[in-house]
């Protein structure tokens, strides 16, 4: 872990409050992320304010702090990861269904008995 982990996120009782701004990700990629993290930490999502989505990483007993700001950082790596599957896949959407509809096009059927 590097010394800017520990700077950003502070550990309280097990947990770390974070804010996830809405305007930069995605709804979806943020509960992606969370997911992602589950074997680490509980996501528990909070309300929306202006935008923000506060969010509450929290941590099984046993979790050190150092274990604890690491999985804080990777929680973020993980979202920008989500976000930028978001968004490649709305980009390719039309790209995909047309790949799709092509190679069924060709597909043949098989009678109906």
């Amino acid at each position: 872990m590097g010394a800017d982990a520990g700077s950003l996120f502070v550990l309280r009782d097990g947990r770390i409050a974070v804010t996830v701004d809405l305007r930069a990700y995605r709804l979806a990629a943020v509960q992606k992320a969370a997911y992602r993290m589950a074997a680490k930490c509980t996501a528990v999502f909070g309300e929306i304010h202006d935008h923000s989505l506060g969010l509450t990483l929290a941590f099984p007993p046993a979790t050190g702090e150092r274990a604890a700001l690491e999985a804080a950082r990777l929680f973020y790596q993980e979202l920008l990861d989500q976000e930028l599957r978001e968004k490649v896949g709305e980009e390719t959407a039309s790209l995909r269904t047309l790949i799709l509809a092509h190679a069924f096009s060709r597909a043949r059927v098989p009678p109906r008995e």
